[in-house]
């Protein structure tokens, strides 16, 4: 008896474009705004750009395969946690939101990540997954919220970077891939909630404005702290760096803004989240 094994790259290919017209599917090219559309720590003219110039917007392996572990993770933790209703659809003056799992009492958002650290709340990432959480929880008014993130990756620490790229080392007791679960709790009667709310309607009505009229230069970029970090990796760079689509005073002032989340005493952090 023999067993005959060899590389199928027609099945391999067939695979990975059927995930790319999936993910094709979910692009967005209307005028309607999404709650992620509009999260300041993330850019919203990269959102502006994916919508108007899709065709630079290219589609990768690593942004497909990123696209399917997330949706597993979602479609396996949803039907395990069954607290409630997957990807219901909530607006708030024109404002969309999808929460991965809610009910009448708790929000839940579930990410995927492939970060090397883990995060907490003095990392930008974090931060947008927050902020998106706070939003729905205004949006529907519910208190309680969890932010759930799988981690795929054992942990790493940074040891230099050069113009060939970043160093890291992965310690003997390093962190191995994990879901951890944050607990978060905003009051119905918190004034915070009255602040986000406008903060979601400013931007949201500054967005779709930026889209009805396509002028880019209303939107602010990353601000200056985040900006060396994140924007020369990003597909629009030329593009949102030209000097044809510059910012307004107005969009300049607006990049500059302090974040509430940055503001002391905004985050009281209590270190007893989950680890599964």
């Amino acid at each position: 008896m023999t067993i005959i094994i060899s590389k199928n790259e027609e099945f391999t290919a067939l695979l990975q474009n059927k995930l790319k017209e999936r993910y094709e599917q979910r692009r967005r090219l209307d005028n309607k705004v999404h709650v992620s559309d509009i999260i300041p720590t993330t850019c919203i003219r990269k959102q502006y750009y994916a919508r108007k110039i899709p065709e630079l917007d290219t589609i990768t392996n690593e942004t497909v395969q990123h696209f399917v572990r997330g949706e597993a993770s979602e479609f396996v933790i949803t039907s395990l946690a069954d607290l409630g209703v997957s990807q219901s659809e909530l607006e708030m003056d024109g404002l969309i939101g999808r929460p991965d799992i809610m009910n009448s009492t708790i929000i839940v958002e579930l990410k995927d990540t492939m970060s090397n650290n883990r995060l907490n709340v003095t990392d930008d990432k974090f931060k947008s997954y927050l902020r998106q959480l706070l939003y729905y929880l205004v949006i529907t008014g519910i208190e309680k919220g969890i932010i759930s993130i799988k981690y795929n990756m054992k942990e790493l620490k940074w040891i230099k970077s050069d113009s060939k790229g970043d160093y890291f080392f992965r310690p003997f007791n390093s962190k191995s891939a994990e879901i951890e679960s944050w607990e978060v709790y905003l009051p119905a009667n918190d004034v915070t909630r009255e602040i986000l709310k406008n903060e979601m309607i400013r931007r949201k009505n500054l967005y779709l404005k930026a889209l009805e009229n396509e002028d880019v230069s209303i939107l602010p970029r990353l601000s200056e702290k985040i900006r060396n970090r994140k924007c020369p990796w990003c597909k629009f760079y030329d593009i949102c760096m030209d000097n044809k689509n510059d910012e307004t005073e107005e969009a300049r002032e607006m990049a500059a803004e302090i974040d509430i989340l940055d503001i002391p005493g905004v985050i009281e952090l209590k270190l007893n989240h989950n680890t599964i």
